[in-house]
C-alpha cells in the first residue's frame, strides 16, 4: 500500500522521467502527452521552441487556444480520445496552429498510445509528435500564388485592352487589385494640377458617402510625399503607415471595415499602405490605397510584389488613357504624353523606314538619340526577319496585329522579347501608306512564365524532373529513338530499405538521402543528353539516349557503386545506404515488305511503348530487390521499334 500511495503522489515526475531519455531533447519534432481530457502531462523542449510557451504554462492544460479552426481541434481531441481508448493510433494530419506570439505554422502531426507504468494501473496517455511544415507549406503556397497571379495578370491585360468606356475600365482594374493583392479594400489616385488636386478614378469596398468625402480632401502630390518619408518603406514604391504614426490626413483615408487581433505582426484598422505609381521619369503621377487585408498581417515585400507590379502596369493603362482624351484636344500635349510613357511607339512605311518614335523606344533599343534611331530600317529591328514579313503580311490582310510577341534586337546585339500591336493607315486607293506600333519589354514577364514552367516540373525537393515531366516525355524520346534508328534504355532506381531509415531518423534525414541520390545521379549521367526524374517517394528513373541494356548497366552500375560510398549521419551515427536497379531497353528494328504486299505497317503508339517499357525496368527493378538488394538486374526482354521500310 505504501508503495501505490508514491505511485500516486508524484506521477507527473515519474511521466517526465519515463520520456526524457526518449523525447525531451528530440532535436526538430515537437513531443507532447496528452490525458483522456485533453490536458497536456508533458512537454518536451522542442514543444516550447515550436510553440512559444513553457512546460510550466502549458501542464494541465487542453491546446485550445492552439488550433486556428474549431473542426481542426475537435478533429484533434477525437484522435487522442481513440489513441487512449482504443488504442488506436492516428493518421499523420496536417494541421495549422497559432504560437504564443501569433505566427502560424503548419504541422505535420501523428498521435499514437502510449502506456505509463508510471502512473497508477497503468494508465494509458496519448503521445503526440508534430513537425514543423511550414517552410515546405509556404514554397507551395508560393508556387500557386505565383501561377494565380500569372493567369490574373494575363486575364486582366487582354481584357483592359478591349475596354473603351473609362468607368467600366476603372472599375475592372479596381476589382483586379482585389483579385492579385492581399487586400479588401482599394482607393485609386490620379495626380491633377488643380484642386483637389488628386482624381479618385477609381475604388473598391467603400461606401459612397466616404467617397463622398474623400473627393473633396485637398491631396497634393507633395502630401504624399511626406508620407512616404515618415513611413515604413516596403518593396521599392510602397510605405506601410502605422496607426501609432498618426501623420494621415483624417479628412483622406477611411479606416477599415474589419477588426484585427491585438497582436504583433497584426494588421489594425487604422493602418495604411501607399504604393506609388510613376511615369518613365520616375516621378509618382498616382497612388494606390489599399486596406482590409484578408490574412490580417501587416505587408511584408513579399504581399506587396504583386501591387506594385501592378501599379506599374496601371500607371501605364492611365497614361494611354490619358493619351487618348488628350489627342481629341490638342497635338502638341499628344507629343507630349507620348514622350513621357514607358512604352515605346514608333510610325514606319511597309518599306521599312522609321517616320516617328517617341523616346522610349529609342531608349528601349539602345540607342542615345532619336536622330540616329531613326536611320535604322524595321526589318533590322527584329532578331529574325521573318517576324516583319509575317507582321506585315497581318497587316496587309487585316489592317491590326495585335499583342504579338517577338524577339527584337538592341543597337549592341542584345536581344529582349516585346509585345507589338500595329495598326496600318491607308491612302484613298486602299495603300498601307505607314503603320504606328505601341510596344512594351516583357521580358522580365518571359523570365517569369519561364520559372514557372520549370517549377511544373521540377521534384520541389530533389530538383530533377518530377513524374508529370516523365509521363510527358518519355513518349517523345520514344519517338526520336525510332526516327533517328537508335536506341533508348530506362534504369529504374529504387533506394533501399528506405521507408525503415525514414520511420527511424525522420524525414528530414530521409529528405537529405533523397536530395544525395538525385545528386550522384545527376553527376553521373550525361549533360544536355540523359536525364532522370523522381518517380514517386524513393524511386528515380533515367533516361538513357542512344543506350542499349549493356552501356545502360555500366552507367547504373557507376551510380551504385559511387552511392554507396556516401556516408550519411543521422543522429550522430555513421549509416552507408545502397541502391537496387531495373534496366529494360527500346531499340530500332528495320522491317522491309516483301515484294507485292501493299501493306504499309500501323503507326507506333509512343504511349503504349512508354508504358510497356516502364513496365519492363520496374519488373527488373523487382528481381533485384527479391535477389537481395544493392543489385542491378537487366530485363531479358526489350522492345523493337519498327519502321517499314520501301522494297528495295
Amino acid at each position: 500500500m505504501a508503495t501505490q500511495k508514491e505511485n500516486h503522489a508524484a506521477p507527473e515526475s515519474k511521466i517526465k522521467s519515463s520520456f526524457q531519455s526518449i523525447f525531451y531533447n528530440a532535436a526538430n519534432i515537437a513531443v507532447q502527452g496528452f490525458n483522456i481530457k485533453g490536458e497536456v502531462v508533458y512537454w518536451n523542449s522542442f514543444s516550447e521552441k515550436l510553440f512559444g510557451f513553457t512546460e510550466k504554462e502549458v501542464k494541465g492544460k487542453t491546446l485550445k487556444g492552439f488550433f486556428t479552426s474549431e473542426s481542426d481541434r475537435n478533429e484533434f481531441k477525437k484522435y487522442l480520445k481513440n489513441a487512449i481508448r482504443q488504442n488506436k493510433p492516428s493518421p499523420k494530419k496536417e494541421w495549422t496552429i497559432t504560437t504564443k506570439k501569433g505566427e502560424v505554422l503548419h504541422i505535420l502531426c501523428h498521435i499514437f498510445p502510449a502506456v505509463l507504468t508510471a502512473l497508477p494501473e497503468e494508465e494509458s496517455i496519448a503521445i503526440a509528435m508534430n513537425i514543423d511544415m511550414t517552410d515546405s507549406k509556404d514554397a507551395k503556397e508560393k508556387t500557386k500564388e505565383m501561377l494565380r497571379q500569372m493567369e490574373r495578370f494575363s486575364e486582366i491585360s487582354a481584357d483592359i485592352l478591349s475596354i473603351k468606356d473609362e468607368e467600366e475600365l476603372f472599375d475592372h482594374v479596381s476589382q483586379a487589385v482585389v483579385d492579385i493583392s492581399d487586400f479588401g479594400r482599394v482607393l485609386i489616385s490620379y495626380f491633377t494640377d488643380t484642386p483637389p488636386y488628386r482624381e479618385i478614378i477609381g475604388h473598391k469596398g467603400i461606401k459612397k458617402t466616404e467617397l463622398e468625402r474623400l473627393k473633396k480632401a485637398k491631396m497634393p502630390r507633395e502630401k504624399y510625399l511626406k508620407y512616404f518619408e515618415k513611413s515604413v518603406k516596403i518593396g521599392s514604391q510602397s510605405c506601410y503607415i502605422p496607426y501609432s504614426k498618426d501623420i494621415l490626413d483624417k479628412d483622406a483615408v477611411v479606416p477599415g471595415e474589419k477588426t484585427y487581433p491585438k497582436k504583433e505582426g497584426r494588421w489594425n484598422r487604422e493602418d495604411n499602405l501607399l504604393v506609388a505609381m510613376k511615369d518613365t521619369r520616375g516621378q509618382i503621377i498616382g497612388i494606390i490605397s489599399v486596406n482590409d487585408p484578408k490574412s490580417g498581417l501587416i505587408p511584408t515585400e513579399e504581399t506587396v510584389r504583386p501591387l506594385e507590379i501592378f501599379a506599374n502596369l496601371i500607371s501605364e493603362i492611365i497614361q494611354r488613357h490619358k493619351l487618348s482624351q488628350i489627342i481629341s484636344e490638342s497635338e502638341e500635349k499628344y507629343r507630349e504624353l507620348v514622350n513621357n510613357v514607358k512604352i515605346g511607339i514608333f510610325r514606319a512605311t511597309p518599306a521599312g523606314k522609321l517616320l516617328e518614335v517617341n523616346p522610349s523606344v529609342v531608349e528601349m533599343f539602345g540607342y542615345t538619340r532619336a536622330k540616329e534611331f531613326l536611320k535604322v530600317k524595321t526589318p533590322s529591328l527584329y532578331e529574325n526577319q521573318d517576324d516583319n514579313v509575317k507582321l506585315m503580311k497581318e497587316l496587309e490582310e487585316n489592317d491590326l496585329a495585335k499583342n504579338k510577341e517577338f524577339i527584337l534586337k538592341k543597337k549592341d546585339g542584345t536581344s529582349f522579347w516585346a509585345s507589338l500591336t500595329s495598326t496600318a493607315v491607308r491612302d484613298s486607293s486602299g495603300r498601307i501608306i505607314y503603320y504606328d506600333t505601341v510596344l512594351e519589354d516583357i521580358t522580365e514577364r518571359k523570365h517569369l512564365e519561364e520559372e514557372v514552367k520549370r517549377l511544373l516540373i521540377t521534384d520541389e525537393l530533389t530538383g530533377v524532373y518530377n513524374r508529370r515531366h516523365f509521363n510527358q516525355n518519355l513518349p517523345v524520346e520514344i519517338e526520336t529513338a525510332e526516327r533517328w534508328r537508335s536506341a533508348l534504355s530506362l534504369i529504374m532506381i529504387d533506394i533501399d530499405d528506405f521507408k525503415e531509415y525514414n520511420d527511424k531518423y525522420l524525414h528530414l534525414e530521409g529528405d537529405k538521402v533523397l536530395k544525395e541520390t538525385a545528386q550522384v545521379i545527376s553527376n553521373i549521367i550525361r549533360k544536355e543528353v540523359d536525364w532522370a526524374s523522381r518517380f514517386g517517394g524513393d524511386e528515380f528513373v533515367i533516361t538513357l539516349r542512344g543506350l542499349t541494356t549493356t552501356q545502360a548497366a555500366k552507367v547504373g552500375e557507376r551510380i551504385r557503386r559511387l552511392f554507396q560510398q556516401v556516408k550519411f549521419k543521422p543522429k550522430d551515427e555513421i549509416v552507408q545506404k545502397t541502391l537496387s536497379m531495373g534496366v529494360a531497353c527500346c531499340h530500332y528494328a528495320e522491317v522491309r515488305p516483301k515484294r507485292g504486299n501493299k501493306n504499309k505497317g500501323t503507326p507506333t503508339n509512343y504511349e503504349k511503348v512508354a508504358t510497356e517499357l516502364t513496365i519492363l525496368a520496374d519488373k527488373a527493378l523487382f528481381k533485384a530487390k527479391k535477389a537481395g538488394r544493392n543489385k542491378l538486374v537487366i530485363s531479358k526482354d526489350s522492345i523493337e521499334l519498327s519502321r517499314v521500310s520501301k522494297e528495295v
